[in-house]
């Protein structure tokens, strides 16, 4: 009977989000904010903002050039990059020194780029590069100044270097346009998205997922619904599977019947917390282990 099973898969998440999710990225569960705004700053910090530690290979643009006065500390941030050591200290000033990995960075959220200091303190040029779980595309170097977060150059340079990593921005069938500096900019400061044009004509649009007008990005807000709507589709499984997983269980009838949701990151799986049994769920008929 519905009454003697007690589900609450969103409410399994928020506890993850509390105890694991969020404060592996340096960040409190805000309960002034909603489940989804929560999910929202955990998507952008986690793995997004900053890199899962683990080693990449570096490659570079034939166009990168580094000035003489960074040398050694590029090749230092290279060794750093391979070892698999923390990005963190080099990351956007807002992470490292203000603890707001759950901010908003524009750049990365319409084309999916980062930005590193050469130095942890800060440097007055910054490194452009693209990061993956396996790679790190390093771009090229520019002055730590608004008109470099919206240099048509670095895109052309990601198309010329390595187009696969940047085709999920690519636009086909729209006629693209020359966009002044000082308009790329001011779309950029209000979170508007625009097409930048390669010298051979391909036209791109937000290759980083874009950005929302609240200055989220479209891949969190899309993956946060996701998150939800898996959530809401579990519980209706394991509602219409109630009766085949008291049977496997042999849990009897009448007596409360509670399923939970442990989650590593969105590797997820259901249990039954009093025994600490895993729960492999199909229509027909579940599996116990």
């Amino acid at each position: 009977m519905a009454e003697d099973l007690r589900v609450d898969f969103k409410g399994d998440w928020a506890q993850f989000l509390r105890e694991k999710g969020l404060p592996v990225c340096g960040l409190k569960f805000d309960d002034a904010r909603t489940l989804d705004e929560n999910t929202m700053r955990y998507l952008n910090a986690h793995q997004r903002r900053i890199p899962r530690r683990k080693p990449r290979v570096v490659h570079e643009s034939r166009e990168l050039s580094v000035p003489s006065e960074y040398e050694q500390d590029y090749q230092r941030l290279k060794s750093v990059i391979s070892a698999g050591k923390s990005l963190k200290p080099y990351l956007g000033r807002d992470i490292p020194h203000k603890g707001r990995p759950d901010r908003n960075d524009p750049l990365l959220n319409a084309w999916g780029i980062q930005h590193l200091h050469f130095r942890a303190k800060g440097t007055r040029h910054i490194l452009l590069a693209k990061i993956t779980d396996e790679d790190v595309f390093v771009i090229q170097t520019l002055p730590h100044a608004p008109d470099s977060f919206v240099d048509a150059e670095l895109l052309e340079i990601l198309h010329n270097n390595w187009p696969a990593e940047i085709a999920q921005g690519k636009l086909r069938g729209i006629a693209g346009e020359v966009v002044p500096s000082a308009k790329r900019l001011a779309l950029r400061q209000n979170y508007a998205n625009f097409t930048t044009t390669m010298a051979d004509g391909t036209v791109y649009l937000a290759p980083g997922g874009g950005l929302m007008a609240s200055g989220d990005c479209g891949d969190d807000r899309i993956n946060c619904d996701k998150i939800s709507s898996e959530l809401e589709y579990w519980e209706k499984v394991v509602k219409e599977s109630a009766i085949n997983i008291r049977a496997g269980l042999n849990w009897g009838e009448g007596r409360e019947l509670v399923i939970r949701m442990a989650f590593d990151d969105r590797d997820c799986c259901l249990y039954e917390p009093t025994t600490r049994t895993r729960i492999a769920l199909n229509l027909a008929k579940p599996d116990l282990e």
